[in-house]
């Protein structure tokens, strides 16, 4: 297994301190379009950390 890239491991950093933000949020009953926006942000972090692997670089 190929060691994680230094934009990789911050993107998962991000992704989950984004999700907790989202369940906060849910749970505190914060506005809708702001558990859309965190929402969408740790989607977008997930699929960059995916994207940046190692072996997605040939």
């Amino acid at each position: 297994m190929a060691k994680p890239s230094g934009l990789q491991i911050r993107n998962i950093i991000a992704a989950v301190l984004m999700a907790a933000a989202f369940v906060f949020n849910l749970v505190s009953g914060g506005p809708w379009w702001v558990t859309a926006i965190v929402g969408v942000a740790a989607l977008l972090s997930s699929f960059s950390a995916y994207l940046n692997r190692p072996s997605a670089r040939g």
